[in-house]
């Protein structure tokens, strides 16, 4: 049993949720609304009791909403504190093993998950594999590169080049995924959280092949 199975029964009312997840999970919808205002099935990997799944139905009340944690026990919490109204469905699987067709979804979300994923270039294949190319993908963590600076120092960075993360920018160039938008959520750790929204090239992916 993981420690995310033993933390499931008490996960949805952490002190983390209100100062940190939450704020995450409403920058993610927000950017991802803003560049993609409409899905028909919205996926979230590592969605662990399903908070940004529910509030991500008012945002898209028509699609079909699906949330993937590789911890069981998350699983169960998370179909025990979702109303059912909410018509949200909920599936043990790990980010590098989706079980899902190709193209499946026009919009994933990875939030705070991508340091518990056991092989990042594996799961971001699996994700772009399921991404369909005109969906958008919002990943939102604390990267190495995250740290305060000072507002120029940060305009000047978005001015020299890609603002993704040095140490994902290889994997995102191996999966052909773009930035299309960038947010940052500041929280009371000394790093922030970035937050990305991503979108498939397919003229990238085209030259390559």
């Amino acid at each position: 049993m993981s420690r995310f199975d033993l933390r499931a029964g008490t996960y949805e009312d952490s002190v983390l949720q209100q100062f940190l997840f939450v704020p995450v999970h409403q920058t993610s919808l927000l950017l991802g609304r803003r560049i993609l205002p409409q899905a028909d099935a919205v996926l979230d990997v590592g969605c662990g009791t399903g908070r940004l799944l529910r509030a991500a139905r008012p945002c898209y009340p028509a699609a079909e909403l699906v949330g993937v944690d590789l911890a069981g026990q998350m699983v169960a919490a998370a179909m025990a504190v979702t109303p059912s109204g909410l018509r949200i469905r909920y599936v043990q699987a790990r980010a590098e093993h989706l079980p899902f067709p190709d193209a499946r979804f026009d919009l994933v979300f990875a939030t705070m998950a991508l340091r518990h994923w056991a092989d990042l270039p594996v799961g971001m294949a699996e994700v772009a594999r399921v991404l369909r190319p005109s969906g958008m993908l919002v990943l939102a963590d604390i990267f190495r590169d995250s740290s305060r600076r000072h507002p120029l120092v940060q305009v000047v960075r978005r001015r020299q080049g890609s603002p993704a993360p040095a140490e994902l920018a290889a994997v995102l160039a191996d999966q052909h995924l773009e930035v299309a938008g960038v947010e940052r959520v500041r929280w009371f750790g000394v790093p922030d959280v970035q937050v990305l929204g991503l979108h498939p090239n397919p003229s990238a992916a085209n030259a390559s092949s």
